[in-house]
């Protein structure tokens, strides 16, 4: 604060006034200038408030025209194969990627409308601005594309033969219903939004291109876009040049452990570490392989495996031995099910056991929740496992030693409990016979029975027959 000199000082009500004036000329000069940087661009819900609608500028067919407002943009659009794969031969053939080449004539009929911008059929006869696909032919007049996808769907999906089909299976991918999915849930949250939304997506990497009037918390059942193109193709990104497809990242595992990651979706901590990961597979050479009509590669954006196709993709794979290492999955994964399984119905008979115990006059309760939070451990590790959905695949020898370290902690709690139970203990539990043969060291076999049709009586002679092995 500015003050007099007097004694005792007073407020200089003049000075004060024109700093605030001051400030708030700064104020509209940003808001009002050439570039309109203080005004936020809205990117929720397809609304958009920003220094387009108070510049309005002259749209026209260059895109240089853009450049001098959006440097970065410009710039990282510029490497992208969307602005170089494009290039003329000479007076009659023009070329299309790194290897077709076809006539003019053929590519004004029937390659134009994807391959350039400005194009237009209105008259009957389609004419465009450019080669290739600029800023205008994704932002046409509006300066704004939208979350959803239906700007990229006008070009990539299926028209022939030769070209890309991404946008269909898309369609039936759970990325495309990732808002569905997660608003049928009994968890849909806010803190869901950022991997289950384009808008939240797009959030998480670039906090700065959501203006300070949008309401951040993302709430599941507003309208927002599900996992679409955007989310994981930035025309705009600064990687777009280096990345394959234009992704928001170095590679496409590290776009993928975006979200793939985590307690309820831990796929990429349990596949890092694999023999996949090791011999430098990524994600999509798996799960996006994929052979379009005529035998073109494109990647599967359905993102489902099928094995018989993706193992023998190539000699560096395992073409020719695709039956070897289908046989090997599918070993694989059927004693992971059949393992997990065991374990959980194992915790749930001697949870059974031991909530019916708990019930019953003079029970340790020390004892009874020193045992259940075994179990409770047991549980959340073993579920931990399924969650990453590769039943076991991803990395078989880190799922076989967890399993079987979670295992063996459940077999020692089940015998502590019984050992510990006091003389003459009679517990009577109602339950499915489930009967789970173990192995337990060397040629013995331990047979557990986790109750009885009707009932069973269990005290110290049954800790006797399966307690600790000392």
């Amino acid at each position: 604060m500015v003050y007099y000199t007097d004694d005792p000082p007073q407020i200089n009500r003049r000075m004060v006034a024109g700093y605030y004036l001051f400030l708030c000329l700064v104020g509209f000069a940003v808001l009002l200038g050439p570039t309109g940087g203080g005004i936020p661009t809205t990117l929720i819900e397809n609304v958009h408030r920003n220094q387009h609608e108070i510049a309005t500028p002259n749209y026209g067919t260059d895109p240089t025209d853009c450049q001098t407002c959006h440097p970065n943009e410009y710039g990282n659009w510029s490497v992208t194969d969307h602005a170089t794969h494009m290039s003329v031969v000479n007076s009659t053939h023009v070329q299309i990627g790194a290897y077709v080449i076809i006539s003019w004539a053929y590519f004004n009929t029937s390659c134009a409308e994807c391959h350039t911008s400005g194009w237009d059929n209105s008259t009957g006869t389609p004419t465009y601005d450019a080669l290739g696909v600029n800023c205008f032919a994704c932002h046409n007049s509006t300066g704004y594309v939208d979350y959803s996808g239906e700007t990229c769907s006008s070009c990539h999906k299926p028209s022939g033969e030769e070209h890309p089909h991404q946008y269909v299976p898309w369609q039936n991918s759970a990325h495309a219903n990732s808002l569905t999915d997660l608003r049928s849930s009994s968890h849909a949250a806010s803190y869901c939004m950022h991997c289950m939304s384009t808008e939240g997506f797009v959030y998480q990497q670039n906090p700065e291109m959501i203006g300070n009037d949008v309401d951040t918390g993302f709430d599941p059942n507003a309208d927002y876009n599900a996992v679409s193109c955007p989310a994981c193709h930035a025309v705009h990104a600064n990687w777009s040049g280096t990345s394959p497809g234009m992704i928001r990242a170095v590679n496409a595992t590290q776009l993928c452990a975006n979200c793939h990651v985590g307690t309820y979706h831990d796929t990429y901590q349990l596949w890092t570490g694999g023999p996949h990961h090791l011999a430098g597979v990524e994600c999509t050479d798996c799960h996006g392989y994929d052979i379009a009509p005529g035998d073109n590669v494109f990647l599967n954006h359905t993102f489902v495996v099928n094995p018989e196709v993706a193992c023998g993709q190539s000699t560096e794979c395992h073409e020719g031995q695709e039956d070897w290492a289908i046989n090997q999955l599918e070993q694989i994964q059927s004693a992971f099910d059949a393992l997990t399984d065991e374990i959980l119905t194992e915790a749930s008979a001697l949870e059974d056991i031991i909530t019916t115990y708990n019930q019953t006059d003079g029970a340790d309760h020390d004892l009874v929740a020193e045992v259940m939070d075994v179990i409770d451990s047991v549980v959340s590790e073993v579920t931990y496992l399924i969650n990453d959905g590769s039943h076991g695949f991803h990395d078989p020898m880190e799922f076989s030693q967890r399993l079987t370290d979670a295992y063996a902690q459940l077999l020692n709690a089940k015998a502590y409990f019984y050992e510990n139970l006091p003389p003459d203990t009679v517990i009577e539990t109602v339950t499915e016979t489930v009967t789970v043969t173990v192995p337990v060291g060397g040629t013995d076999t331990l047979v557990l029975a986790g109750g009885a049709v009707g009932g069973i009586v269990v005290g110290l002679l049954l800790g006797a027959l399966i307690g600790r092995r000392r």
